[in-house]
């Protein structure tokens, strides 16, 4: 085990791989495509059905208004096309002022292709429609159709622009990436933190796989960033060869082609296509199976907020109030090296994780040397420690000492003794009431 002496292993049951039930980035823009099919396949085929059913609706439409409604709405579905890809812009530029890798881990202009697909498509049909129209023969439910698509997209328009405003924010992204992170969490360390006598041990396992023969697993394809693996595909495999599977680099790590990624300990023989497709390998980190990930991430928007050029620091209180929540829920968990369960009980696969001062360390360290001249920042710190030690069981006191000891050394280190006094209040505000 690689943790300090105290930490135990965080043993639980396989989770479902919840990666495939993200549509893909390339599926989205086909369905934006069969949109405008569809729309326009429609203008196609319901006046043709209008004439010959005789087909009618409520309001009746003479040539000429039918004609100017149909050429008004085609005009305004091309202008809010590019209203939108204005709006895309600018999701773009505030996640790439946040953090470059915000847009990749949160992945919400994802979406947009449907809006393009449903004003492209409205455009579409529109100006087909208005094809069919003629001084003898008005597609009056065809033409109604089209007032209800302007009606969809101007809805579809305004839930963008509240999105925009809720979310497109320091508050709103760090909240987003806590929601995640924390359903993260949840799910890889459920277990709460105890002595280890008094851990509960399943039977067998990895104490007589680490003795058995081992073979190593290379990992052949292109090169890139450990991301996850399917949880419940993998201890099927180990339990069918009777074996015990451990990954030697961590979630997140980076692989070349040729790193072991794996060893298997006893059992029968595993072939190496067979677990290897089980493993995904990607160009960047994700929030799948990562959990220090999500903590990098908004420590990543807290140092950007308190660089010089940006110089926020009640961006980087906020998000020190996300990671308070995250580190009170991590403070009482078992941590350690993750082991998850076969069919009968017995461990089957091994994962490393973050111990709990690498998680402290990645919440904060950070914060604190690039936000030491902040007092609003050093308050909320202090405050966030010192809850933290109300709850933190005696093994991890001593890494929450170390860095409260920090903040009173950088404390120490300010011009005037005001500053230096009022940086030793604890204020879950920052600058708000001690």
């Amino acid at each position: 085990m690689t943790g300090g002496a105290h930490e135990i292993e965080s043993i639980r049951a396989p989770q479902v791989q919840r990666r495939r039930r993200v549509a893909p980035r390339w599926r989205i823009w086909p369905i934006s495509a069969l949109i405008v099919a569809a729309c326009v396949a429609a203008a196609l085929i319901l006046p043709s059905i209008e004439r010959h059913e005789g087909w009618t609706v409520g309001i009746q439409w003479d040539p000429s208004t039918a004609q100017a409604t149909l050429a008004a709405i085609a005009g305004g579905m091309i202008t809010l096309t590019g209203f939108v890809f204005t709006a895309v812009t600018l999701i773009i530029q505030t996640l790439q002022t946040q953090s470059p890798r915000l847009l990749l881990a949160l992945d919400r202009s994802d979406r947009t292709p449907v809006l393009f697909g449903v004003f492209s498509g409205g455009a579409a049909y529109a100006l087909v429609v208005l094809s069919r129209v003629t001084t003898d023969f008005v597609p009056s439910l065809s033409v109604t159709l089209a007032i209800a698509l302007v009606l969809l997209a101007i809805g579809l328009f305004l839930r963008l622009l509240v999105t925009m405003r809720t979310s497109l924010n320091p508050g709103g992204l760090v909240r987003i990436v806590g929601d995640r992170l924390r359903d993260t969490i949840d799910r890889f360390h459920p277990a709460p933190e105890s002595a280890p006598e008094s851990a509960p041990r399943p039977a067998g396992g990895w104490d007589e796989a680490r003795t058995s023969e081992r073979r190593e697993v290379s990992f052949r394809g292109n090169p890139g960033v450990f991301q996850s693996f399917d949880e419940r595909a993998v201890v099927r495999l180990a339990d069918a060869a009777g074996a015990v599977i451990e990954f030697t680099p961590a979630v997140g790590d980076f692989v070349a082609q040729g790193t072991v990624i794996a060893v298997v300990h006893g059992g029968r023989p595993i072939r190496e296509g067979a677990l290897t497709r089980y493993i995904h390998v990607g160009p960047d980190r994700t929030l799948e199976q990562d959990p220090a990930y999500g903590v990098r991430l908004l420590a990543d928007v807290a140092v950007r907020a308190l660089s010089p050029a940006v110089n926020d620091p009640t961006s980087a209180v906020q998000t020190l109030d996300q990671l308070d929540d995250i580190l009170h829920r991590l403070v009482t968990r078992s941590l350690g090296e993750g082991m998850l369960l076969g069919r009968s009980g017995v461990i089957r696969v091994r994962y490393r994780a973050p111990q709990w001062e690498s998680y402290l360390a990645l919440a904060l360290d950070e914060i604190r040397i690039y936000g030491r001249a902040s007092l609003q920042v050093m308050r909320r710190m202090r405050a966030l420690l010192l809850d933290l030690a109300l709850v933190a069981p005696a093994d991890r006191m001593p890494a929450i000492r170390r860095r409260l000891e920090a903040l009173d050394r950088a404390a120490g280190r300010l011009s005037d003794h005001m500053d230096v006094q009022d940086a030793l209040v604890p204020d879950r505000q920052g600058l708000g009431s001690p």
